[in-house]
């Protein structure tokens, strides 16, 4: 029962942090299983109440550079299907739809051009909502070197949109 509480907790906030390290639905699927059975399987060893959501992302994070060394390649994330299929309000200007959607892509351009090791910082801290406090947790390291890590990827994103912008 309490492994199930677990699974109802993490799992919304692991799925979003894998589902935008992949470029498929199919793919984040694949991997998030394998996270929750890896839990299950450890399940013995789970630490305290506090502890147990730095855990799971501490697997999420394990088993998807297992993932990639495995399949001997990063995937290239791609504009989510759902967001591709999402359809415009009647209200919103179709060229509106249009920018937002350009926008969208440029970023997931962007966050692909960055090293592993920053797109999984950026993606526990927005997809998967962790704090820095968590994040430090995950990875074993200080709160300060979680901030100047986020504030050094996210200056390399920004520089990275900034270039982009000023090419078209």
């Amino acid at each position: 029962m309490a492994f199930e509480r677990l699974y109802h907790a993490a799992f919304p906030k692991v799925y979003a942090f894998v589902r935008c390290q992949v470029s498929s639905v199919e793919t984040a699927q694949d991997v998030v299983s394998r996270i929750f059975v890896k839990a299950y399987r450890n399940r013995l060893h789970q630490p305290n109440a506090e502890a147990t959501m730095a855990w799971i992302f501490r697997i999420a994070r394990t088993t998807l550079i297992d993932y990639w060394r495995v399949e001997k390649r990063r995937d290239a994330v791609t504009q989510p299907l759902d967001a591709m299929a999402e359809l415009t309000s009647q209200a919103e200007d179709p060229e509106a739809a249009y920018e937002r959607k350009e926008r969208g892509a440029r970023v997931v351009r962007a966050v692909n051009g960055l090293k592993d090791d920053d797109r999984i910082l950026l993606a526990m801290k927005f997809a998967g909502q962790r704090t820095n406090r968590e994040i430090a947790a995950i990875l074993r390291i200080s709160d300060a070197a979680v901030s100047m890590r986020l504030l050094r990827a996210l200056r390399l994103l920004r520089a990275t949109l900034d270039g982009d912008r000023g090419e078209r």
